[in-house]
């Protein structure tokens, strides 16, 4: 944990129905963090200008209208005259998913590539699939094993698709039948690992429920060795992004990369006597890359962002209640579950 005591003021200016990404870092695991984070609805950006100093870190771009891109890319380059205010990310000069990878793919970094519906031609590699630029997937989509399946399916597709994006499958599963997904942060000149999730299945969303001992102990060995952390950092160059996770795969021992989050949730649950991990080293890996930002040392704020801020957190402390209490009852049903099970089978 950082032993540096000076207060920095942190705005984190992010869409208003994903302000929750950094909820249990600050209402559970580092509440010191509350004195100098201030989360700042896009519709409220415009009164960064009246900041004097501190760090303003721009995210949840793939989420806004062009208009909404517009009048934040306009604050930005208000922003950038002040000479004590330091940002991360730019509202359109940052890459989003589509433009990242297709980039990626030209310089010869992935191994895949992507296509708009209507740039379809005959040197995508199949399978492919369709996923929205601007939707997290959550189930696997159908993988399309030819051009008179993926038109078909776009001659299908649903309304609710954004941007779709034409994706090439690629991967394949290590030897012990497992896909690797592995996840790293930037927060301005600091790269930490935080995640290698596996799955049998190709599109690795969370590992399984039951890793075996030498997956829980490569996973361990992967956090604290962060062995990709300079790769990672000339990904993120090439974004334009100094703050967001990333999500890549390693084949034939070559990273590929999936997407740039620029606002991804730090640690999703709150704690509960049921966690099969502690939490706390990597809300402290967030909060002292934090604390560790290149900024101005100044505390101010403004009253119209504190009271904003100060709101979002009483809704979230309400919601993360409601969401702990949900599992700890979930857990303690199935706990108890198993146990009449249990003695229903050992009884005579």
């Amino acid at each position: 944990m950082s032993t540096d005591k000076r207060l920095r003021m942190i705005f984190y200016v992010t869409h208003r129905k994903h302000a929750y990404t950094h909820a249990v870092v600050l209402l559970y695991h580092r509440t010191d963090l509350q004195a100098l984070f201030r989360l700042v609805r896009y519709e409220d950006a415009g009164l960064l200008r009246g900041v004097p100093a501190g760090v303003v870190i721009w995210s949840d771009m793939d989420r806004l209208t062009a208009e909404e891109l517009d009048r934040a890319s306009n604050v930005s380059e208000e922003l950038e005259r002040q000479t004590n205010l330091t940002q991360l990310n730019h509202p359109t000069a940052s890459l989003q998913r589509f433009e990242l990878l297709h980039l990626l793919h030209t310089d010869g970094s992935n191994g895949f590539g992507v296509f708009r519906p209507d740039q379809v031609d005959d040197t995508v590699r199949y399978p492919v699939f369709i996923r929205d630029e601007v939707r997290v997937l959550y189930e696997p989509p159908k993988l399309l094993q030819d051009r008179e399946a993926l038109d078909l399916a776009l001659a299908t597709l649903q309304k609710k698709f954004v941007r779709p994006m034409i994706v090439e499958m690629i991967g394949e599963p290590w030897p012990d039948g497992y896909y690797r997904k592995f996840g790293a942060f930037r927060v301005g000149g600091t790269v930490y690992a935080q995640h290698c999730a596996m799955s049998t299945n190709w599109l690795v969303k969370n590992s399984a429920e039951a890793l075996l001992p030498a997956h829980v102990d490569e996973i361990r060995a992967y956090i604290s060795a962060n062995p990709h952390a300079d790769q990672v950092m000339q990904v993120f160059e090439k974004a334009r992004m100094q703050y967001g996770r990333i999500d890549y795969t390693l084949v034939d021992g070559k990273l590929v990369v999936f997407e740039i989050n620029s606002n991804p949730t730090v640690l999703t649950d709150p704690p509960t006597p049921f966690a099969t991990y502690d939490p706390q080293p990597f809300a402290d890996s967030h909060a002292d890359a934090l604390l560790a930002l290149p900024q101005a040392t100044a505390t101010d704020s403004l009253p119209a962002i504190d009271v904003a801020h100060h709101a979002a957190l009483v809704r979230l402390g309400r919601r993360f209640r409601l969401k702990r209490l949900r599992i700890v009852l979930r857990k303690s049903f199935r706990l108890a579950f198993r146990k009449v099970s249990y003695a229903d089978r050992e009884a005579p």
